[in-house]
């Protein structure tokens, strides 16, 4: 992979329904894209990596530990290690936000086999889920 590079080379995966994960790493910090499509909410959930969100297009009601508020382009979500939250879509149009996590969620990256306790907390909270 270049230095230099677009997310064009980043492959979309769905990792819950109608969430679309893009991931690239350095040796010390990762970068996401993601994407909301449909109806989407992301139940609270928490992670040891550090989290930094910047909100692209559409708008989200977001919950940051005690902070809720509806938020849209622009906006920046800190989120700190193990602060519970969670998000859900409000635009019709799809919601597109980029995010920075330290250290690195190797669970984001393509191929890893490994644990994903974040994941295991929001598919808990999903509809439909046995909790």
């Amino acid at each position: 992979m270049s230095q230099i590079t677009t997310w064009d080379e980043f492959p979309a995966r769905e990792y819950v329904p109608n969430v679309f994960l893009q991931a690239v790493s350095g040796q010390k910090v990762m970068m996401t894209r993601i994407t909301y499509k449909g109806q989407v909410t992301i139940p609270a959930h928490q992670h040891e990596a550090e989290q930094i969100m910047l909100m692209v297009q559409g708008r989200l009601w977001a919950r940051v530990g005690e902070e809720e508020q509806e938020v849209g382009p622009g906006a920046l979500l800190i989120v700190n290690s193990n602060v519970i939250h969670s998000f859900r879509k409000l635009s019709e149009d799809d919601v597109i936000f980029h995010e920075c996590f330290a250290p690195i969620r190797l669970e984001y990256l393509t191929g890893y086999k490994g644990p994903d306790p974040a994941l295991a907390m929001i598919k808990q909270g999903l509809p439909g889920s046995n909790k």
